[in-house]
C-alpha cells in the first residue's frame, strides 16, 4: 500500500457557517503522519472544492471522514470505492458511535482519535497481520460476524502529533480560514454535545511552544486562523499563557476561537484577547430560559449572557451568538421570545440552531430510548431540522419558528446599518445570512410536509380503528364525550376548553358514557394518576366491569403521551384538525386555567360504534 487518500464528505445545505469554508482537522492530521512515514497522500475536502475523481485512480485505500449530518455522502463515497475493490476505511464522531452502521459501507472504522490506530492498521495489512490486537478498530471478520477491539486510550501528549501539512489538502489555497487545535476534551458536559463521548471530559493542551510553532507554521498572512478548541478558554491560566507569547513574540495575525460566557468574568483575559488580535469569539447562550440552561447543564444564567456581552463588546471583540432551541422546556413563546432578545443584542452574527440528537449523545439516548426520534435521516441532523418529538410543540412548529426566528435577526435593515458603520464584512455576512434563511425557508415545506406525513402514519397505525369510525361516520353528529371522573377541577376546566374550541360538541360525564351513539370519549391520564397507577388501573378496571356487556362495541386505543401538549396534538389529530387550529385551542384553553401547565402522560380513547 502506497496510495492512501482522504475525503472529507460535503455538508448536506448551506447556512451561515457555509460563509466561509471551516475544514476540519482529523483528515489533514492523519494526512500528515502518513506523509511522514512515506506514503503518497492527498486531503480532499468536498466543501472546499469537488473531488477531482481521476486523481483518486490509483488509490491503495481511500479513508472517509464524516460527521452526523454528512454520514449520507460519505456512505456514498465509500460504497462507490469499495464496488471497485478499493479498501475503505471510515472515521469520525458518527462512525464512532455507530460503527456496525459504517461497516456496511466500509472494510474498517477507526473510532475516536485515529492517529495510532490508522498507523497500525496500514501496518498490518502490508505484513498481513491479524487485526485484533489494534484498539479502536471495528472490523468484519466475516459477512456475519463483526469485530469491535476494545477502545485505544486517548492520546495523552498532543505534542507528539505533527504540525497539520495543509499542502496536501486539494486546492487548499481556496480556502480562506486556518483551523489550529491548542487542545482536546471539555470539562463541561452539556447534554447535546458529543465532544465528551469523543475526546473525553479532561482537558488535553499542547504547551504554549508548540502552539506558537503552529501558529507561525500555518497562519496565513491574509486570511484568518480559527482555534477550533470547543473551549479555547477552559483552562484560563493556559490560555493567559499563550495570549501573552502571541504579544511578546509580536505576532500578528486576526484570530477568532469558541469560549463559554464565562470568559467575560476574567479582565486580565478580555485585555489580553483584545491585545493579541482576537476578532471575534463564538459563544454557546444556548437559551434564555432558565430552565433550559438547566436542563442543557449549562452552568449559566441570563445574566451571564448579558454581562459576556458587554464586557466583549467593551474589549473591540465581535461575538457570534449561538442558541439551541427545542428542549423539553421550550415552547413557541421561548423560541419568539430569543428572536426578540436576539435582535436587541449588540451581537454582529447569530445562529439559531435545533437541538439536535447526535449519536453519542445523552440527547441522542434519551430520545431514541423514549421513541422520541421521528427520523434516522442523517443528512438532516445538521442543527437546522427537527429529527424528533418536542414536548411542548411539533417537530414542524420547532423548524419553522426557529427559521423564522433566524429572518428577523438577518434583516436589510441590519445590512444597510452595517454599510452605514463601513463594516463591510457583516453587511456581506448579513447578505449571505438573509439569502440561505430564505433559501431554507423555500425549502421548509418540503420536509415539514415530510415531518406530517411520518408523525400523522405512524399515529394512524395507533389509531386506524378510530380513523376509520370517524370516516365512516362523516356527517352524523360526533359527540366528543370528556370523562372527568379522573380529572381535577383546572384539568377538567382545560379540556373542556380546548375541545369546545375544536368546534365539536362536547358533553361533560363523570359517570358513564356508553349511552351516546357515534361518540368518542376521552378519558386523560394526568400526573396524579401516574403517581398512583392502582387507583388508574382501577378505574378503567371498574369501567370494564360496569360495561362489560357492550364490550363489543366499544374499542378502546391507548395514545401515548410525552406532554400536556402532545396529548392535544394527538386528540386534535384523531378529530382531523389543522395543527394551526390545535395550537390555538391548545393556547386558549391553557389561558383558561391561568397559564399553569400538568403533566399528562397518556390519554385512553373509548370509541362507540
Amino acid at each position: 500500500m502506497k496510495n492512501i487518500y482522504f475525503i472529507e464528505a460535503k455538508s448536506p445545505g448551506a447556512h451561515i457557517f457555509s460563509f466561509t469554508t471551516l475544514p476540519r482537522l482529523g483528515s489533514i492530521l492523519l494526512g500528515t503522519i502518513l506523509k511522514q512515514k512515506g506514503y503518497n497522500v492527498k486531503v480532499f475536502i468536498e466543501d472546499i472544492a469537488p473531488i477531482a475523481w481521476s486523481l483518486l485512480d490509483d488509490a491503495d485505500m481511500v479513508c472517509v471522514s464524516s460527521i452526523t449530518s454528512t454520514a449520507n455522502r460519505a456512505f456514498q463515497i465509500a460504497d462507490k470505492f469499495r464496488k471497485r475493490g478499493v479498501p475503505v476505511a471510515v472515521g469520525g464522531p458518527h462512525s464512532t458511535f455507530l460503527p456496525d452502521e459504517s461497516l456496511d459501507h466500509a472494510d474498517y472504522v477507526i473510532r475516536r482519535e485515529g492517529e495510532e490506530t490508522l498507523v497500525e492498521l496500514l501496518d498490518h495489512l502490508k505484513n498481513n497481520y491479524p487485526l485484533d490486537s489494534i484498539r479502536g478498530l471495528s472490523y468484519k471478520n466475516s459477512p456475519d460476524e463483526i469485530i469491535h477491539n476494545p477502545d485505544r486510550e486517548l492520546i495523552q501528549d498532543l505534542n507528539n502529533s505533527p504540525i497539520p501539512d495543509f499542502s496536501i489538502v486539494h486546492k487548499w489555497d481556496k480556502a480562506r480560514v486556518v483551523p489550529i487545535a491548542t487542545s482536546r476534551g471539555c470539562p463541561f458536559g452539556c447534554k447535546f454535545c458529543s465532544v465528551i463521548p469523543m475526546f473525553g471530559r479532561k482537558y488535553r493542551h499542547k504547551t504554549i511552544d508548540r502552539i506558537i510553532e503552529e501558529i507561525e507554521a500555518s497562519a496565513p498572512k491574509k486570511g484568518h486562523v480559527f482555534f477550533i478548541d470547543d473551549n479555547f478558554a477552559a483552562n484560563k491560566i493556559k490560555t493567559k499563557a499563550l495570549l501573552r507569547s502571541i504579544i511578546d513574540n509580536n505576532i500578528k495575525f486576526e484570530w477568532s476561537a469558541q469560549v463559554r460566557t464565562d470568559v467575560a468574568k476574567d479582565p486580565e483575559l478580555m485585555e489580553l484577547m483584545e491585545k493579541a488580535g482576537c476578532f471575534a469569539v463564538f459563544i454557546g447562550f444556548e437559551s434564555i430560559n432558565p430552565k433550559t440552561l438547566s436542563l442543557y447543564n449549562k452552568g449559566q444564567e441570563l445574566k451571564d449572557i448579558e454581562n459576556s456581552i458587554r464586557i466583549v463588546k467593551k474589549h473591540n471583540i465581535n461575538i457570534h451568538g449561538m442558541f439551541v432551541l427545542g428542549s423539553d422546556t421550550d415552547d413557541i413563546r421561548t423560541i419568539r421570545n430569543t428572536a426578540k432578545f436576539a435582535k436587541k443584542l449588540d451581537i454582529e452574527s447569530i445562529q439559531f440552531m435545533v437541538l439536535t440528537p447526535l449519536p453519542g449523545t445523552p440527547v441522542f439516548k434519551e430520545l431514541k430510548d423514549s421513541g422520541r426520534l421521528i427520523h434516522k435521516d442523517w443528512s438532516k441532523y445538521d442543527a437546522h431540522h427537527a429529527v424528533f418529538e418536542p414536548k411542548q410543540m411539533t417537530a414542524f412548529e420547532l423548524h419553522v419558528e426557529t427559521l423564522k426566528a433566524m429572518a428577523k435577526f438577518y434583516s436589510w435593515p441590519a445590512v444597510f446599518r452595517n454599510l452605514w458603520q463601513f463594516d463591510f464584512f457583516y453587511a456581506v455576512v448579513g447578505i449571505y445570512g438573509i439569502r440561505s434563511v430564505k433559501q431554507a425557508l423555500n425549502g421548509a415545506k418540503n420536509y415539514v410536509e415530510q415531518l406530517k406525513d411520518l408523525i400523522t402514519s405512524e399515529f394512524d397505525n395507533r389509531t386506524d380503528k378510530a380513523r376509520q369510525f370517524f370516516q365512516q361516520k362523516q356527517g352524523k353528529s360526533k359527540n366528543i364525550i370528556l370523562n372527568t371522573i379522573s380529572l381535577e377541577n383546572n384539568e377538567s376546566t382545560f379540556f373542556s376548553t380546548f375541545l369546545s374550541k375544536l368546534d365539536k360538541k362536547l358533553v361533560i360525564n363523570k359517570e358513564e358514557f356508553s349511552i351516546y351513539q357515534n361518540a368518542l370519549a376521552i378519558t386523560p391520564l394526568v400526573d396524579h394518576l401516574k403517581n398512583k397507577q392502582q387507583q388508574g388501573r382501577q378505574q378503567l378496571t371498574d369501567f370494564f366491569e360496569k360495561h362489560k356487556d357492550k364490550l363489543d362495541s366499544i374499542k378502546v386505543i391507548n395514545m401515548e403521551s410525552i406532554s400536556l401538549y402532545k396529548a392535544c396534538v394527538n386528540i386534535g389529530l384523531l378529530l382531523n384538525v389543522k395543527s394551526s387550529k390545535i395550537r390555538k385551542a391548545y393556547e386558549q384553553a391553557l389561558r383558561s386555567i391561568g397559564g399553569h401547565e400538568f403533566e399528562c402522560t397518556h390519554i385512553l380513547v373509548m370509541l362507540q360504534q
